[in-house]
């Protein structure tokens, strides 16, 4: 089994009875792995575990410590990243974790696959939760945002439209 097979198991067993919506967690970790790999990154070892795995620091007992043992530093680094820091409310929470994912370009790639994978199903399936990830756009766009940096276009790309 390879690594990223190895995460999904894994993320899957640990979010365990969690819902995302109407379904079971592992179908918005699918949906986040799905867009890591329709933009080509399922081939890069750690941006896909990370994909399964980004949920794991903020939404269950997983340990940064169970990830580097399991999955090694890099991808428990790039899960460490885009967990969210403690804060007063969302934009200030995003602002701290946004320190964290700026020094780190695979939790990026993964933080804007999830931004995507969220926000496509909100506008399918949530108008309220839609609403709000309009709402954080310009916010988020802000602190990650660089347009010289040609590789992930096509990732912010879809997430403007997603937004426009």
């Amino acid at each position: 089994m390879n690594i990223t097979d190895t995460a999904k198991e894994f993320a899957i067993a640990q979010h365990g009875t969690q819902q995302y919506g109407e379904h079971p967690y592992s179908y918005h970790l699918a949906q986040v792995s799905q867009v890591l790999s329709e933009f080509g990154y399922a081939g890069d070892e750690a941006i896909a575990a990370a994909g399964w795995l980004h949920d794991v620091l903020e939404d269950t007992p997983t340990t940064y410590e169970m990830l580097v043992s399991e999955f090694g530093k890099e991808t428990a680094d790039i899960v460490f990243a885009v967990t969210s820091e403690p804060g007063v409310n969302r934009a200030d929470r995003f602002r701290k974790t946004a320190l964290k994912i700026q020094s780190n370009k695979k939790a990026l790639i993964v933080k804007l696959a999830d931004r995507i994978a969220n926000t496509e199903a909100s506008l399918q399936s949530n108008p309220k939760l839609y609403k709000m990830y309009l709402k954080e756009f310009s916010l988020f766009k802000e602190l990650l945002y660089n347009p010289q940096d040609v590789e992930l276009l096509p990732l912010w790309n879809r997430l403007i439209e997603l937004c426009s």
